[in-house]
């Protein structure tokens, strides 16, 4: 078997930094990117893509942002055709895309007999990703920082040796914090309040973060704090299954980010034998019991937040009681906020109100409750709770499918692009958000409508899923149901409203367009 000799370059480096590898003929796109990233000691957390510019092809790991101007290939295509046929292609990875690196094909090696990548010289030490960019990079420096950590050539290799073998086998804490770089160990250390060790080498931080945070209490602490879901999909891995499904990637966001999990490639992660094995001592059926009823409790509290945003402590605890068996009393309410606000926090307590946490940093919870109306709180349904718990406190509706539908059949949106602008939709319009403000928030998303008829059925759509929002400023009431239980005599939101086009000259007689005018202020 033969390999490709590959000089792979940071773009904008001065002087150039770059790894010089082997890598196996017939590999794929897919396993060429988790080599490169442990060539330079990455953590694969991001999209990624190839593009060989002189046969106008890309290669990704999914369809994301398609380009007419490319041909695409999925990265499962093995690389010894485009390859073998340029000498240079580009590399670029990140969450915006802001690594560029440029890979020269130098030569082909007849006679190698290793079935796993090789780094046989470099230039230039670690570069953190999280520096955002080759620019943060020397801006970091520039700083006074030591800003990385020496290339330690021999242990990226010994990286590279274990990349062949299935993510079932055992892996050990070390090794995969011998892949973070320092600034995300520390990141995990801050998160579990450590403070004091960014004086400290990687080698020696890494030790004393793993240490800490497999403590039984320190990890009995975190764990309480894991939703059902989560725990669910933890289990799944420490049985051996590493594959997660790409709808639940986030529910790996929160045992990630303490340092007890790890991503690997094509939406598989992985959790070294320490975990499992304090985990398995530290879950016993008291544990179990008390995690499972923190959970529900933080779904409540998700739900409450998401809905009216400032919630009296007797609002909360008569809607757990309402469904749940065993009963919330406050002071075991409280109890389980003061746990939870140390690592996923929702809402800040202050003179028995729960009040979001966003809302109480702006000091605004007197000018809210001035706003909202003086009528009961809406208490949704037990699947309600758990959907608005499920999804950040976004609640799908039947309106929004419509919308969702009109967004990508007639305006030719992307299904990523969509979902951002329902969930901003719905928060604008939670907060009694009107038509002017909407259309704002949607043009500066960069969709603009260009024909009336496109405005006068987004129009109506849109009056639709306004009627049919659950509100802050209603406590939770959709406007229709307002007038509906005699809670408003009429709704503010009218049935027709007026139209309002972006491009039409503004009322107010300024000569600019509406969008550009009182559009824009509103």
């Amino acid at each position: 078997m033969g390999a490709y000799q590959l000089k792979i370059t940071i773009k904008g480096s001065k002087p150039p930094i770059w790894r010089r590898v082997l890598v196996p003929e017939g590999i794929t796109f897919g396993k060429l990117h988790q080599m490169i990233q442990t060539a330079f000691c990455w953590s694969d957390g991001y999209l990624y893509e190839f593009e060989f510019r002189s046969e106008g092809v890309r290669v990704v790991p999914n369809k994301e942002n398609w380009s007419p101007k490319f041909q695409y290939l999925f990265s499962d295509e093995t690389i010894s055709r485009l390859v073998s046929s340029n000498s240079k292609f580009t590399y670029t990875y990140g969450a915006d895309k802001n690594w560029e690196l440029s890979i020269q094909v130098e030569d082909m090696v007849v006679d190698y007999k290793e079935s796993c990548g090789q780094v046989v010289k470099f230039k230039g030490a670690e570069v953190p990703e999280t520096c955002g960019s080759i620019a943060g990079y020397y801006e970091l420096l520039e700083s006074g920082s030591k800003g990385s950590e020496e290339y330690n050539i021999t242990e990226v290799n010994r990286r590279l040796s274990q990349g062949g073998k299935s993510a079932s086998e055992e892996v050990r804490m070390e090794d995969i914090y011998n892949c973070y770089d320092k600034n995300s160990i520390l990141e995990i250390a801050k998160r579990h309040g450590m403070s004091g060790l960014s004086k400290l080498k990687k080698e020696e931080l890494a030790e004393r973060t793993i240490a800490h945070i497999l403590d039984q209490k320190v990890m009995s602490r975190y764990f309480l704090c894991a939703r059902d879901s989560e725990i669910k999909l933890f289990e799944q891995l420490a049985e051996g299954d590493f594959l997660v499904p790409s709808t639940e990637l986030e529910e790996m966001d929160f045992l990630y980010a303490g340092g007890y999990v790890t991503a690997g490639l094509n939406n598989q992660f992985m959790v070294a034998k320490e975990v499992i094995k304090a985990y398995k001592e530290v879950n016993t059926p008291e544990f179990k019991e008390e995690r499972e009823r923190l959970s529900k409790i933080g779904d409540y509290f998700r739900a409450a937040n998401s809905l009216y945003a400032v919630t009296p402590i007797q609002v909360l605890l008569e809607t757990f009681n309402k469904y749940e068996d065993k009963k919330l009393t406050a002071e075991e309410l409280l109890q389980a906020h003061e746990l939870l606000q140390s690592f996923r926090p929702v809402a800040v307590y202050t003179d028995g109100k729960f009040v979001d946490g966003a809302l109480a940093e702006q000091n605004g919870m007197e000018e809210l409750l001035r706003m909202q109306k003086k009528v009961p709180y809406y208490i949704p349904a037990q699947q309600e709770i758990r959907f608005l718990a499920d999804h950040g406190g976004f609640l799908m509706t039947q309106e929004l499918g419509l919308l969702s539908t009109f967004l990508r059949d007639e305006m030719k949106v992307s299904d990523e692009k969509i979902t951002y602008i329902l969930r901003q939709v719905q928060a604008e319009i939670s907060m009694g958000g009107q038509l002017p403000e909407i259309v704002d928030g949607i043009e500066a998303a960069g969709i603009i409508f260009e024909s009336e008829e496109h405005m006068e059925r987004f129009t109506s759509i849109i009056t639709d899923v306004w009627n049919h929002t659950r509100m802050v400023l209603n406590r939770g009431h959709k406007p229709y149901e307002m007038v509906m239980k005699g809670l408003e005599t009429v709704s503010v939101q009218r049935k027709n409203p007026p139209k309002i086009y972006p491009n039409d000259p503004c009322s107010c007689g300024s000569g600019k367009k509406y969008k550009k005018c009182c559009g824009k202020k509103s």
